[in-house]
């Protein structure tokens, strides 16, 4: 569901510029750690903002398509003085070229759009191309991890993958949350409240000699 038009969004995320990033720098001190995360479509920040007051030591860079989401992810981040997270707002395709030169050891999808109709496809972020390009961002022993209550988008995912350099670790139709090693998206919340099943894939880097 697309978010209601927020006139404030723009103008409070450019008066933030050190939280929320107009673009990366590669000599940014921020993204040079090995403990760098990036959640793709971070929405309102329940999940990011959750694993960043848990995990001080860490860093994480959330990327929001939607300015007016982007707008409030900006807020509950601004409220949070938490020092361990920074915001892009935009596409992550165009943003991808931009943070080529680092190594996230996770990359986060929770409940990406699923695009259900065919045409629509091509949109998802899960296609074969999207993922070698997330697979590029990884650290050697990086993981991937993907949400979704959609059906189809899960399967669709396991198919495209097949043909990018990533690997199978785990795929868990009805995913019991793990309050000690994960966190909660809003749409989570919601879904598990519904009683819908949560689907998880979790991927890796497929190892030289592996066949895609």
């Amino acid at each position: 569901m697309r978010a209601r038009f927020k006139r404030w969004a723009e103008p409070f995320l450019l008066s933030h510029p050190d939280l929320i990033l107009a673009k990366v720098s590669p000599t940014d001190p921020f993204f040079l750690t090995k403990d760098l995360y990036l959640e793709i479509g971070a929405g309102k920040g329940d999940f990011v903002l959750s694993l960043a007051s848990r995990h001080p030591e860490a860093h994480y860079l959330a990327i929001e398509r939607d300015l007016s989401v982007a707008g409030i992810l900006g807020k509950k981040a601004v409220a949070s003085t938490l020092p361990n997270i920074r915001i892009l707002q935009g596409d992550f395709d165009g943003l991808a070229e931009e943070l080529a030169p680092f190594s996230f050891a996770g990359i986060y999808l929770n409940f990406s759009d699923p695009w259900p109709k065919k045409k629509q496809g091509k949109r998802r972020l899960t296609t074969r191309g999207r993922l070698a390009v997330m697979a590029a961002l990884l650290a050697p022993e990086g993981r991937l991890s993907i949400k979704t209550d959609n059906d189809n988008l899960y399967a669709f995912t396991q198919e495209e993958a097949l043909y990018s350099p990533l690997a199978l670790l785990s795929a868990t139709p009805d995913y019991v949350y793990d309050e000690k090693e994960d966190a909660m998206s809003e749409y989570e919340r919601n879904f598990r409240y519904e009683g819908k099943p949560i689907h998880r894939l979790v991927y890796g880097l497929k190892q030289s000699g592996e066949a895609h």
